[in-house]
């Protein structure tokens, strides 16, 4: 409904949608099994598990138990919500998500995620898969390669700087495709 009424305000036919971590898997979501893609042009998603993290990010490893595990996942709904676990790797979410390919017909993408993420384990679960697309449909861009030494955490990820400059810069590129 927002973004219906975002398209009518500005007499818009597509918008471009940018989300950080859930809100970025939660828009391809939306994208997929509510029919959305019709309506976006772009989909900027900022550290969002794509295709998961593992029950506790860096600390999965640590996790050797049922009852760790257990621990862990109520953790991740006090944490998170019922949602929480929709972003594990294997959900039933993930799985109808990435149905039949990560990507919508006629959207690009922009994925931008961090080394340094203890909360996306591993980083590269962001990326979406661009194989059977047109090139240049899909960017997967890790902040460090821009900035080799940055140490981004996952949730300074909307603040920082350096990502600021290359939404912006995405942004610039998008608005010039033809519609």
């Amino acid at each position: 409904a927002y973004i219906r009424t975002v398209r009518m305000v500005t007499d818009a036919d597509k918008v471009i949608l940018i989300g950080h971590s859930q809100g970025g898997l939660l828009a391809r979501y939306w994208m997929r099994m509510i029919g959305g893609a019709e309506h976006v042009l772009h989909l900027m998603c900022i550290s969002a598990p794509n295709h998961g993290t593992t029950y506790g990010g860096i600390v999965s490893r640590l996790i050797r138990t049922p009852r760790q595990e257990a621990v862990m996942r109520s953790v991740i709904d006090g944490w998170f919500g019922p949602a929480g676990m929709d972003q594990i790797v294997g959900s039933e979410a993930l799985r109808e998500a990435n149905r039949d390919g990560d990507l919508e017909s006629g959207v690009s993408y922009t994925c931008i995620a961090t080394r340094s993420d203890a909360v996306v384990v591993p980083p590269e679960t962001c990326f979406l898969d661009p194989r059977g697309v047109a090139e240049g449909t899909v960017r997967n861009i890790y902040v460090q390669d821009f900035d080799r030494r940055a140490v981004v955490m996952h949730e300074d990820m909307p603040m920082d700087k350096r990502v600021h400059a290359i939404v912006r810069t995405i942004l610039e590129l998008v608005e010039t495709i033809p519609r």
